[in-house]
């Protein structure tokens, strides 16, 4: 169904909603004509934790080197009514001279499906119009689809920042692509949108291969960056002081336990259930182990550990801002990060997974693709299985309940992991890739 409003959205004659943007932020650090004015969509709002670290993060390092961007967003409704979060995320920006034009995200069925990409579509093509853009960039598929149909509509050059291989992941959840005819036509407008693009980023080296081999119609002449999810490598560290603003009733259930760490939203992606019976396995095996969930399903969180008979007193679940991850982390000692690995994963980077070897926290790995595996095991810190069996489920809780932490070994996994995922790599990439775009217009 989204593929088939992302289609309409460009060629459909009903007018499009009319939307008076909220209160924008603004300090050129060019001259408007420049061909470096560059506009960013994403329906991931940067007030969510997800696109406060790989949208904001990104932005502001590319701001210090001199591009002038015109930031779009869809935000939900709990996060523009957080009168404290918004006003510092509207002052970061500023003060990096980047414009932001939030918009509400509309949550609901197909009619305000339509609704979002409208808005936006709309929206981008008044802020064209109204000044000069060099190029757009747009994060994930839904977005590229928006830039593909401005490219024609007003010669625009985009940047393809594919987020993984989305359609294929909502089509495998069940949630959107179900029928043959509707993954059909998603898949078209996805080859379409590789092939109009200026520049391509991936997470993965493995789509990245993809790519180039034509499996998504690239065309050999569009340069690719492999650019993995980052993490601020100076925000994330270990640093006891960090621990010192946990309120003191988590802290006395978390002191001198070994905590093992679950974060992030709970989805399909994520082997929840699996991750819950090998903390039980472990805590059979230490009395001190201690499961620290960070999550904003908190409700939900609670549910799944009752329904693993887990008890309360075994188990701290914490909601958290971004900002305030470093915190958590570390008092982690373990990390779960238990994926689904389908054919669609080969495009996915878990973002936690950066951030835990920052903070010296070793994962407990499973699936996702096998560049993820290959990294956890590079790293040396924590432990990737083979399978969810039982046996393997019971091997895993004896590593984890016995063998010995090493500051040497999570020292060198932090190092080695900062090759890959810090953000200064991340922004070089990206600068890169839009200096060679613009150069070729």
């Amino acid at each position: 169904m989204i593929a088939v409003a992302i289609l309409l959205s460009g060629f459909s004659t009903p007018r499009l909603v009319q939307l008076q943007s909220i209160h924008t932020t603004e300090r050129n650090l060019s001259d408007p004509t420049s061909p470096q004015q560059i506009l960013y969509l994403t329906f991931d709002g940067v007030l969510e934790p997800l696109g406060r670290s790989q949208v904001i993060g990104y932005l502001t390092g590319l701001a210090n080197q001199g591009f002038s961007y015109t930031l779009l967003s869809l935000e939900r409704d709990r996060d523009l009514a957080n009168q404290d979060l918004l006003a510092e995320t509207e002052d970061l920006l500023a003060g990096h001279g980047i414009k932001w034009i939030r918009l509400p995200y509309r949550q609901g069925g197909a009619k305000l499906v339509f609704e979002n990409i409208r808005i936006m579509t709309r929206e981008a093509l008044n802020l064209i119009r109204a000044r000069p853009v060099g190029l757009i960039h747009a994060r994930a598929h839904v977005t590229a689809a928006i830039a593909c149909y401005l490219r024609f509509r007003s010669r625009t050059p985009y940047l393809f920042d594919a987020r993984g291989y989305w359609i294929d992941e909502k089509a495998a959840e069940g949630a959107w692509f179900t029928s043959s005819t509707s993954y059909k036509i998603a898949k078209l407008i996805e080859r379409c949108m590789f092939r109009h693009a200026s520049g391509i980023v991936t997470l993965t080296r493995l789509m990245a291969d993809d790519v180039r081999s034509g499996t998504l119609h690239h065309d050999d002449r569009i340069p690719i960056a492999v650019i993995p999810t980052c993490t601020d490598f100076a925000k994330f560290r270990r640093d006891p002081a960090l621990t010192l603003p946990i309120p003191e009733a988590n802290k006395a259930r978390l002191a001198g336990k070994l905590v093992i760490g679950m974060m992030g939203a709970i989805n399909a992606s994520y082997y929840s259930k699996e991750a819950l019976h090998l903390f039980r396995l472990l805590r059979g095996l230490r009395e001190d182990a201690h499961l620290l969930w960070v999550t904003r399903q908190s409700d939900v969180a609670r549910i799944l550990t009752r329904d693993a008979h887990i008890s309360d007193c075994d188990v701290t679940i914490v909601e958290s801002t971004h900002q305030d991850m470093p915190m958590w982390l570390n008092r982690m000692d373990w990390g779960f990060l238990l994926l689904q690995e389908t054919l669609a994963k080969r495009g996915s980077v878990p973002t936690k997974l950066a951030e835990m070897l920052a903070c010296e926290v070793r994962p407990i790995h499973y699936g996702c693709n096998s560049e993820i595996a290959a990294i956890v095991r590079d790293a040396g810190s924590g432990i990737s299985l083979h399978d969810l069996s039982k046996d393997c489920l019971e091997r895993s809780a004896r590593h984890i309940a016995f063998f010995p932490s090493e500051s040497e070994t999570l020292a060198f996994g932090r190092r080695y992991s900062e090759t890959l995922f810090s953000l200064e790599s991340g922004v070089r990439k990206y600068e890169a890739l839009i200096r060679e775009v613009l150069d070729r217009r």
